[in-house]
């Protein structure tokens, strides 16, 4: 599979279906697919496609159940984990609770994360974006990892 790249704008509408962008939907649907799996994370909504979010939960399949803060994790990723289907505009609804998590009430970015697409309000998102231009000149630290990553 390719991976998800990009950022895009648009709105959600009242009913809370939001439009994928196209080259996501083709991503998803060249693999043989009409629906993503959504899930709640860090203030946003992670979207995956349906074959990367069964290597995500066999994996969270395999936790511990005596370890308490990686089962508190997987009740929160994997609890509110919900698939949806593209409808015939390549929209999806997104359900009320999750909604209300990531604050999505108009204007939404969708940007592509490699094999996830996150889904953010706009303000929150450019809160995001805004503290990490901040800081990222001046983060030492940081630079020495993307650098030890080869880019």
């Amino acid at each position: 599979m390719s991976y998800f790249r990009g950022l895009f704008e648009y709105t959600i509408d009242p009913k809370g279906r939001v439009n994928v962008p196209a080259p996501f939907r083709e991503l998803v649907q060249k693999a043989g697919h009409e629906s993503i799996m959504i899930t709640r994370w860090q203030r946003c909504l992670y979207a995956f496609s349906l074959p990367e979010w069964d290597v995500i939960e066999g994996k969270l399949a395999d936790i511990s159940s005596v370890d308490p803060q990686l089962n508190s994790f997987k009740r929160f990723f994997v609890g509110s984990a919900v698939e949806v289907s593209f409808d015939k505009q390549g929209r999806i609804l997104v359900p009320q609770s999750l909604r209300e998590y990531a604050g999505l009430e108009k204007e939404i970015a969708i940007t592509g994360m490699g094999r996830r697409f996150e889904i953010w309000s706009l303000e929150r998102w450019h809160e995001e974006v805004g503290g990490f231009e901040k800081v990222l000149p001046s983060d030492a630290e940081l630079t020495k990892r993307i650098s030890e990553l080869g880019i």
